[in-house]
């Protein structure tokens, strides 16, 4: 079985003088959506394209999003805790999460609130802790000595996934998922000088910026 974990932002600027796609999901109505998304983001000021994980959606791989790009996210996103809006400690990382792709096939994408730190609950998931929680609505986990289950059949509060899991159930190993997180960490070392290097080069002052954006200072 082959096991990734991959990292994505969601990248989100809808512009009122742009109208939304009149037809909905995304994933299935993919190039509506990704015309959306390109003139939205032409509009937000970002000079570089932005090519989607997943045709028509908003979610973007860290390693193909340009340094340029990159760096008006890092500056839009901490621009209300900059000014004093608010608290660092109410600021979020990136939004966003990680894709579980087995065997070369999508199984589970972040659904709402995820973000980059939730690299901590699948830590906790390999520690055998079904406590996971990474953005909702969220599957029912199930540890049973070395494999994982996670079952989609379960819904909140009327929240249906997105896009829509091909397979209500998905297990796979411990040692799978152990190995794709320290891959998937080199990935986040990558990103953490990429982040750095912004923090210095545009005088942002951010204390510890790969804590707030990437694993978040409470966990």
């Amino acid at each position: 079985m082959a096991l990734e974990l991959i990292p994505v932002i969601e990248i989100g600027y809808n512009n009122k003088d742009i109208p939304t796609p009149g037809k909905s999901p995304y994933w299935e109505y993919p190039i509506l959506w990704d015309k959306y998304n390109a003139e939205s983001h032409k509009k937000a000021g970002f000079k570089d394209d932005l090519t989607p994980y997943l045709a028509g959606s908003s979610f973007y791989r860290l390693s193909e999003i340009t340094d340029s790009n990159l760096t008006k996210l890092v500056i839009d996103h901490t621009h209300e805790m900059r000014a004093g809006i608010y608290e660092r400690e109410q600021a979020s990382a990136f939004f966003g999460g990680y894709v579980l792709r087995i065997d070369h096939q999508d199984k589970y994408f972040p659904q709402c609130c995820g973000d980059l730190s939730d690299i901590h609950y699948w830590e906790k998931l390999t520690n055998g802790k079904d406590g996971f929680y990474a953005g909702h609505p969220q599957p029912k986990v199930k540890v049973d000595t070395n494999i994982i289950t996670l079952d989609f059949t379960v819904e909140e509060f009327d929240e249906h996934f997105a896009p829509t899991p091909k397979d209500v159930l998905v297990s796979f190993e411990i040692s799978s998922l152990k190995s794709a997180i320290e891959i998937v960490k080199q990935e986040l070392e990558n990103f953490e000088v990429r982040l750095e290097k912004i923090n210095r080069d545009n005088n942002l002052n951010i204390e510890r910026i790969c804590e707030l954006l990437i694993w978040n200072d409470e966990d």
